[in-house]
């Protein structure tokens, strides 16, 4: 999404599906991660498969706390959906 160059004549937007089992081996620098692309052209779609606990992919959804990177920064909109 960083890479890809938006002009009056051509619009980019990329959706991200993630299909997982439920386990974040890294929290932080995945909160880091979607906080920071946030400004860019993107939307993540987090696939929940098996009985695992999801509770950390429900914290990524950020539909009741907003995300907040190790900077202090809060992200700007919504990109994540967890299903």
């Amino acid at each position: 999404a960083v890479s890809m160059p938006n002009t009056e004549q051509e619009q980019n937007y990329v959706i991200l599906m993630i299909i997982t089992d439920g386990i974040i081996n890294d929290m932080q620098q995945t909160v880091d991660a979607i906080v920071a692309a946030t400004e860019l052209p993107l939307s993540i779609i987090i696939v929940g498969v098996g009985n695992a606990d999801f509770s950390a992919m429900d914290r990524l959804d950020a539909d009741d706390v907003p995300l907040q990177s190790s900077k202090g920064v809060t992200m700007k909109r919504d990109i994540v959906q967890f299903v």
